[in-house]
């Protein structure tokens, strides 16, 4: 027997799922806040030590299809006294297909590299995705990688 009780627990358990869920009627993820498009990812690495060269690496993927344009910026920062300084900066494109987590990793990681020198080390990366949502990710930091 069904009770108003019982279907009006039901209604917000339902309700509930779908807001942890973000899920709308096509159970597509939706972003957070109303935002609509593409949600990408971003993950900076630690700095590593290559062929005497500190590199500086950040990942990322996105939702499908891909963004009409991801930008990312890929930082090797140093810790000074004044604060973090800039030793090596590019920005990278991607779009579409190429954004895709089905693309493989070593294909969706973008790096800097300067010469090694002592110190501590971390890697900075800021995104935006079609030249409107944007954001700021900073890597575990890593003292003398030199050694």
């Amino acid at each position: 027997m069904v009770t108003l009780r019982n279907a009006v627990i039901a209604f917000f358990l339902i309700l509930a799922a779908v807001v942890v869920t973000k899920t709308g009627r096509d159970q597509t993820p939706r972003p957070v806040g109303g935002i609509t498009g593409t949600l990408c990812s971003i993950s900076p690495q630690r700095v590593t030590l290559r062929d005497g060269n500190l590199v500086a690496g950040a990942q990322y993927h996105c939702d499908s299809p891909g963004p009409d344009r991801l930008a990312l910026t890929v930082r090797l920062q140093r810790s000074t006294d004044a604060g973090w300084k800039t030793v090596a900066e590019q920005t990278f494109a991607a779009s579409k297909g190429e954004t895709l987590r089905s693309v493989p990793a070593d294909r969706r990681t973008r790096q800097v590299a300067a010469a090694c020198q002592p110190g501590t080390y971390r890697t900075a990366a800021e995104w935006s995705v079609n030249g409107g949502r944007t954001g700021a990710a900073l890597g575990a930091e890593r003292r003398n990688p030199c050694r």
